[in-house]
């Protein structure tokens, strides 16, 4: 059977890609004011509720992309173990959607409330450069704010538990179980 290979280097591709998916936001989200300034603006700072929430999450999903990482490393090698870590990862990562949802559904009012207010410093700023009304970016309004987070946490919600739920599925079935369990080394007696 080669579903090893398949699930193996699929998730070691996912754990690489959202690894450095993940080192991009905690960056983003902790060093948001250095990296306006050094776009030129001066803007006001996401709110620390949306700092510490989302240096939070990216550390906890760094540590579990590590985890599939290696995983799925030893899925590739047959290694029984790849297949127990690529599972933890499995229900870890299943779990940190919840929490995820959470999380973003008790901080949206911040968080739509600081990107009005972005919005409007965005175009503070370009008008300062004398950009043309109509090429600046529309204004957000508050409302459509909130609704394009609730749609957007809905769609990537669902987008990062179909890999973890696909490999908990596949490593859970008999044939699976079985074939990890005949890449044990003998026993020496």
């Amino acid at each position: 059977m080669s579903w090893h290979l398949v699930f193996g280097g699929i998730s070691l591709a996912i754990a690489v890609l959202g690894m450095c998916m993940q080192g991009l936001a905690a960056v983003g989200t902790l060093a948001n004011s250095w990296m306006m300034s050094m776009a030129g603006m001066e803007t006001t700072p996401p709110p620390d509720a949306l700092k510490y929430a989302g240096g939070a999450q990216a550390g906890v999903l760094l540590l579990l992309g590590g985890v599939l990482a290696a995983g799925s490393a030893m899925l590739l090698l047959r290694r029984p173990l790849g297949a127990k870590l690529v599972l933890v990862w499995a229900v870890s990562r299943l779990l940190m959607v919840v929490v995820g949802v959470v999380v973003a559904v008790a901080l949206i009012k911040p968080q739509t409330e600081w990107a009005v207010v972005l919005s409007s410093e965005i175009r503070d700023h370009m008008r300062k450069q004398n950009v043309p009304e109509e090429k600046l970016p529309p204004l957000v309004d508050t409302e459509q704010a909130q609704r394009d987070a609730i749609r957007n946490l809905a769609i990537f919600s669902l987008a990062f538990a179909v890999w973890p739920f696909t490999m908990a599925i596949v490593l859970t079935r008999a044939r699976v179980r079985a074939d990890v369990e005949s890449w044990k080394s003998p026993s020496v007696p």
